[in-house]
């Protein structure tokens, strides 16, 4: 790298959508930093942006820095704000003179009310303001949607390589340092090839089983040396759109080498694709009769994942509470459910008296039903802050809004108006409810949970329930999914798309 410092543009967005959700994302609903916000933020952040500018200062490098914009997962974005990113961004490369790169950190899985691939056009509409020889290197999720106009469009794409997501800020330091490489003269070539596979996100984990050793392969390929980086994007599957499916990122020397990698991936992606679709699902009933048969002193975890805030879900669904209640009085449950209305109920009734409250399907009725509980004691109410216990994001602020814990004679309820991190130990700890010293813990997460709940459980039991996210993918209503596409088709090595290098 020359003497003369580089001009960097960073900015980001960061949402997950979920097709089947129906509640768009409006803008206000985005914690939004402009400018020097972002450095003041975001700098020594654990996320991939964070990892992007950590990097890029170390290096000396000189950051003109835009919009970031992150938002819970849910349903796609109103196109006020896809459009209002876009405008900022391309105004802020028209105003900054002379750049010599772009880093940019994305989901890879946002939709907005007309567009299926918001990443894909955020990335198409920078490349046309900055040339063709400019690179851009971004950094996704894991679950991110790999497109062509992604492909053809970035010059690096670097993603989570684990789940539960432990690396996100690794993932930003490895798409700022492929970045920082091609400025140095070392230019790197990135292959895409796609897998028509999709797969639920709560049957799979970096941790163990096929696709551990898939990544332990991939990885070995980069410590090595025969390749520079590698993605294994597992498509978050609740995007109803033509393009979903898996897809293999690598950037190697040389376009031969990456092409040859990501092929080989591919395969190896398709010979796994049964795994991934997971074990068969418990019925809700038969976990609570593991939870009132458990004497191992640790919970059984009931996992509702397809109400995971985290997979897009409203995480509104009472379907759980339902199945506790003719257990209460014998069973020590904790479990949660997004519903404003009953918070504000809850506050009218005030800490130590009963009342009679129906919870969920609040947010969206058609995904669940409403359910009604009689004589809960009000335990608790809050503001709805709480740290992260962790490991990732382990001191980290979340808000739920406002909080209410409902006791139906040992069954404990969080209530919030704004439900989030519900993955984490915090979101009950923090308000008074301790999972450890439950029989039963309810966790609406599909897979990131398992970092933190794994040490402390008795068993871990993904579960049959109603949501967004729906666990059995060939019940959802696509409209719009190519064909053929895994689970709903067979398919064969002749339906991978071949490894591209477009640029």
């Amino acid at each position: 790298m020359s003497n003369q410092k580089k001009r960097i543009y960073v900015c980001g967005l960061h949402q997950e959508s979920n097709s089947f959700n129906p509640v768009l994302m409006r803008e206000e609903r985005f914690s939004t930093w402009e400018g020097d916000e972002v450095a003041g933020f975001y700098g020594r952040n654990r996320g991939i942006i964070g990892g992007m500018i950590d990097t890029l200062v170390d290096s000396g490098a000189e950051l003109i820095y835009g919009r970031y914009m992150t938002a819970s997962s849910g349903g796609p974005l109103e196109d006020a704000v896809a459009l209002h990113f876009i405008e900022k961004a391309l105004a802020d490369i028209a105003a900054a003179g002379k750049l010599d790169g772009i880093a940019i950190a994305l989901h890879g899985a946002t939709m907005s009310a007309s567009s299926d691939d918001v990443c894909g056009d955020i990335l198409a509409a920078i490349r046309a303001a900055v040339g063709e020889e400019m690179p851009i290197a971004a950094g996704f999720d894991l679950h991110a949607n790999i497109t062509e106009k992604i492909s053809q469009n970035a010059d690096y794409a670097c993603g989570y390589q684990t789940y539960p997501h432990l690396d996100q800020h690794g993932t930003g330091v490895r798409a700022a340092t492929l970045l920082l490489r091609h400025l140095s003269g070392k230019v790197g070539k990135t292959a895409y090839a796609r897998v028509p596979v999709i797969a639920p996100a709560h049957a799979y984990t970096t941790e163990s089983g096929a696709l551990k050793l898939l990544v332990d392969e991939a990885k070995a390929l980069v410590e090595g040396g025969e390749i520079l980086d590698y993605t294994i994007f597992e498509a978050q599957p609740w995007l109803d759109t033509p393009e979903i499916a898996a897809a293999v990122v690598v950037t190697a020397e040389n376009a031969e080498k990456a092409r040859e990698v990501a092929d080989h991936l591919a395969k190896r992606q398709l010979e796994i694709r049964r795994e991934l679709q997971g074990t068969p699902l418990f019925d809700v009933d038969d976990v609570i009769e593991k939870a009132l048969a458990n004497k191992s002193g640790k919970p059984v975890v009931l996992v509702d994942s397809a109400d995971s805030r985290g997979a897009g879900s409203t995480a509104d669904s009472a379907a759980v509470i339902e199945a506790l209640l003719p257990h209460r009085g014998k069973l020590r449950a904790a479990v949660g459910v997004c519903d404003a209305p009953a918070v504000e109920e809850a506050f009218r009734v005030g800490v130590g008296n009963c009342a009679d409250f129906t919870l969920g399907a609040t947010i969206a009725p058609d995904l669940s039903r409403p359910v009604t509980v009689k004589n809960a004691l009000v335990r608790s109410l809050h503001n709805g802050e709480f740290f992260a216990v962790g490991p990732s994001g382990r001191g980290d602020r979340s808000r739920c809004g406002r909080v209410a814990v409902l006791d139906v004679d040992g069954i404990l309820i969080q209530v919030s108006s704004a439900s989030r991190n519900e993955k984490d130990i915090g979101f009950f700890r923090g308000f008074g409810i301790d999972p450890e010293l439950c029989q039963l813990v309810s966790v609406k997460a599909c897979t990131s949970f398992r970092a933190a709940y794994g040490p402390i459980a008795a068993e871990i039991c993904n579960t049959a329930t109603p949501g967004a996210a729906g666990t059995v993918l060939t019940a959802l209503p696509y409209k719009h999914r190519p064909e053929p596409l895994y689970p709903f088709e067979e398919i064969g090595v002749a339906d991978i798309r071949e490894a591209v290098c477009y640029r």
